[in-house]
């Protein structure tokens, strides 16, 4: 193995996020071996043959995936996968491995064109000698790396992505439910509706088999969805009351906890707005 220069396999690597990682290992200059079902090279030899083994298939697949190639590579290696859920798959590459394992979420999707600022979550559960190797190749190209354990992990996704997929989605069906039509809507809309909006639009036109998985094979995802939904009782339980002191009560609790970040995210809100309106997106 040239240990500047490691051979990567990516296993599930024709698919959109494979062939990211591919093209970008690639522009560094490291050679990559792909495999998956529309490969003449097998997933088991791309195992056995590769230092860095990277898995990028479906979520609901992974585990099975890891557990038939786990056995085959190298011992002084590297395994990693690339789900938005750790756990699971990092317990399975521990146990049907010998070689150091590192658990891999890049936050972020296939349609983005650089890992400059974008977040790649890590964790290292049997790192050995890769964790700079990992860390350097991924910050040095401008990346935000976290470094965190599999189960502080999903505690985070399942409010990143399981509380917010669940909103988001829902607020589709409860305009599909309202009979609004969208684009009279934007009619009549404000520049945070709008951003709304584009996210609930971004979010749906997503694949929704990865977006059932992210939802259904986060265990952690179950108690956020729950606590967000007894808040929204709480507050459509104020409404119907017409209770304005317990509004203003409730509004405020959320507010103070939210502390100084309600500063930094109107900030960043008033210049989304100002560059939208400037590409004539908000009129």
């Amino acid at each position: 193995m040239d240990k500047d220069k490691p051979l990567i396999g990516i296993i599930g690597g024709t698919g959109q996020m494979g062939q990211w990682f591919k093209r970008f290992f690639e522009s560094k200059g490291y050679k990559v071996v792909i495999a998956s079902r529309k490969t003449s090279i097998s997933i088991q030899e791309c195992a056995s043959k590769c230092d860095i083994v990277i898995v990028s298939v479906p979520i609901d697949i992974t585990v099975k995936t890891i557990k038939e190639i786990g056995p085959l590579i190298k011992e002084d290696g590297l395994f990693m996968d690339l789900t938005s859920i750790k756990k699971e798959p990092v317990e399975a590459m521990l146990k049907y491995s010998k070689c150091a394992v590192i658990g891999t979420h890049p936050v972020f999707g296939p349609s983005v064109k650089t890992i400059n600022n974008q977040t790649v979550v890590l964790c290292p559960a049997r790192p050995k000698k890769w964790l700079e190797f990992v860390k350097d190749i991924f910050e040095k190209n401008g990346a935000i790396v976290k470094v965190t354990t599999p189960e502080k992990h999903d505690k985070m996704m399942s409010i990143i992505q399981g509380l917010t997929h669940f909103s988001t989605i829902c607020v589709a069906h409860a305009l599909k439910k309202l009979g609004v039509d969208v684009e009279e809507s934007m009619q009549y809309t404000s520049p945070i509706y709008k951003l709304r909006m584009d996210m609930v639009g971004r979010l749906l036109n997503q694949n929704p088999a990865l977006y059932a998985d992210i939802a259904m094979l986060n265990s952690e995802n179950k108690r956020s969805i729950e606590e967000y939904i007894k808040s929204t009782r709480e507050l459509i339980g104020i409404i119907k009351r017409k209770d304005r002191d317990d509004f203003i009560t409730f509004f405020k609790e959320g507010s103070n906890f939210l502390g100084d970040f309600k500063k930094e995210a109107t900030e960043y809100s008033d210049y989304v707005i100002e560059q939208l309106v400037k590409k004539g997106r908000l009129r």
